[in-house]
């Protein structure tokens, strides 16, 4: 008797015995399984999975391999300067500098639809300074879109309001590309004089346009501001009173 109980209890503890092999085994296999899983899964939680460790691919990117029509030593420069910038930008990605030498650098390349992007940008960041807004101005010329280039101007002009060109270029893009604009043209240089009294470049644009205009009275008034602020041009400016006068 004692002996079948004996047997009895061996045979129980080693189907027991199995048992336990068997659930360790899953055991142990499912835990692999969560160890693969986690290794090669990102996590789903932002910023702690593996993948972030990787960096984000560099958003001004400029391949020079295939430029033309640019002189190798002006090419050089572009390279030299962009990879300055690109140390700058990795420092701060809102450095001003970093990103005026990438938007000039497109733009250099003739790649104007990225120049036109950076130079927003630059804008949305430094919203008070005028001259990535020119530039923006000049490189929507490039593009055509003609009322970006008024929009970028005005800006030029709202931000730096003594200075000459801003008012000049704005007043030849009514001129040469939005012709229906043209009657706006003394207004902006009316404004500009106002902030630059007895500008010699605004008050000869102005005398210019309303000669070509057909307006001899105000041509020939403009002229004569001009002759009384700068003396020294007088022959020259008397030459185009006598064309007005014929």
């Amino acid at each position: 008797m004692f002996l079948k109980i004996f047997c009895y209890i061996k045979i129980m503890n080693s189907k027991s015995f199995k048992i336990i092999l068997i659930i360790l085994g899953i055991a142990v296999l499912i835990s692999l399984g969560v160890l693969y899983f986690s290794k090669s899964k990102p996590s789903d939680v932002p910023g702690t999975g593996p993948g972030t460790e990787e960096e984000e691919e560099f958003s001004y990117l400029i391949d020079f391999s295939n430029v033309g029509n640019i002189q190798e030593a002006q090419l050089e420069i572009l390279k030299q300067d962009y990879g300055l910038a690109v140390e700058e930008y990795e420092k701060n990605p809102n450095s001003f500098s970093a990103l005026m030498t990438f938007a000039f650098t497109y733009y250099q390349l003739g790649d104007y639809e990225k120049a036109r992007d950076v130079y927003i940008k630059i804008g949305e960041i430094s919203s008070k300074n005028y001259t990535s807004f020119w530039n923006l101005a000049n490189t929507y010329i490039r593009l055509k879109n003609y009322s970006g280039a008024e929009r970028a101007y005005l800006r030029t002009i709202e931000n730096g309001p003594d200075q000459t060109r801003h008012y000049t270029a704005l007043a030849e893009l009514y001129w040469y590309n939005l012709p229906e604009k043209r009657e706006q043209i003394p207004e902006l240089y009316k404004k500009g004089l106002e902030e630059l009294p007895g500008n010699y470049d605004l008050l000869v644009n102005l005398a210019w346009y309303y000669k070509e205009t057909g307006d001899k009275k105000n041509a020939l008034k403009y002229y004569q501001e001009v002759i009384d602020n700068y003396p020294e041009t007088e022959e020259i400016i008397r030459a185009a009173m006598e064309e007005i006068s014929d």
